[in-house]
This record gives structure tokens, sequence and C-alpha cells, in this order.
């Protein structure tokens, strides 16, 4: 029988199995820091999907096809190293200061690497900068790939915290 409300809740279904075409990793890591700034002057500089290249010390250029606020957006990295990174955009929310994405390629030991960066208001009036991802290890020991993970994010954060202690 062809039931139209089947149908359209069939297509539904597909539609969402394929737009969430990424796994999840098993292994859960974050690091946030707090900058003395308003979270609109925060993301403001880190908001901008294509523009880490602008505040990651790792990164030396960012190069985006698709619209960087809308989800299948692709970012290519290109690292200091010569490395690169292909990340995908997953959801973006301009109201809610942040966006996730997953990677597609990396140079790091990891896969179903899905990642989140946000922004939020601390109740002093500053920001608190979160940076997030659950991925698994590749090859290597769960720790190795959580330090490496962990020392890429500390270098955004730690320069994207030095630009405001710098900044007027």
């Amino acid at each position: 029988m062809n039931n139209p409300l089947r149908n359209a809740a069939a297509a539904a279904l597909l539609i969402s199995l394929a737009s969430a075409g990424h796994a999840e990793g098993a292994i859960s890591f974050s690091r946030d820091i707090t900058i003395d700034r308003a979270p609109a002057t925060v993301w403001k500089y880190v908001g901008d999907f294509n523009a880490t290249d602008l505040w990651h010390p790792s990164v030396r250029n960012s190069t985006l096809k698709g619209n960087g606020t809308k989800p299948g957006a692709i970012r290519t990295l290109t690292l200091i190293s010569d490395g690169e990174m292909v990340e995908k955009l997953l959801a973006y929310d301009a109201a809610k200061t942040r966006y996730t994405y997953t990677t597609l390629k990396s140079p790091f030991p990891i896969k179903n690497c899905v990642s989140t960066l946000s922004v939020s208001p601390t109740a002093d009036g500053k920001t608190l900068m979160t940076w997030s991802a659950t991925f698994d290890a590749v090859d290597v020991d769960e720790d190795i790939a959580t330090e490496w993970l962990g020392i890429a994010i500390d270098g955004g954060l730690g320069k994207v915290a030095t630009h405001f202690e710098k900044a007027p």
C-alpha cells in the first residue's frame, strides 16, 4: 500500500541518516580556557569556520568549499608541519556561538573524530571557550592519541588567550 505519511516519514529518516553520516569516537576529550573579553568579541575572532589559520599557531592556511555556516562545508587546513587536515562542518549556530565538525583526514592517529568549538559567558562577564572532541585512537595507545590532540587544542586555546591579553 502506498501511504503518503509513511513515505514522507521514511524519506525524512533516510535524509536524517545520510546527513548524520559520521561516527562519534569512544574517547571523550575537552579543554577550556577563560578569556577576559565578552563572548561576542571572542566569537568574532574564532567563530568563522574558515579562519582557523588566523588564530591557531599550527595552521598555515585554510581553504573552504561550500558555505562556512552551512552543514556540509569542507575546510582544508594546511599545517605548518606541511601536514593537512580536512574537516566537514556538521552544525553551526551563531546565536549559541558554537560549531561542530568531523575530521575527514588528519595527521593525528585518530578516526571518528567529532569536535565542537564554543564560547559562552561566565558569571563575571568573561568568556569560557571550550573545545571538545570524541574520537578513536588508531594504532596507538588512547593516552598517546589524547595527548597529541590535547597539544593541538591547547595550542589554539593558548593563542586565542594570548591574543586577547595583548589586545587593548
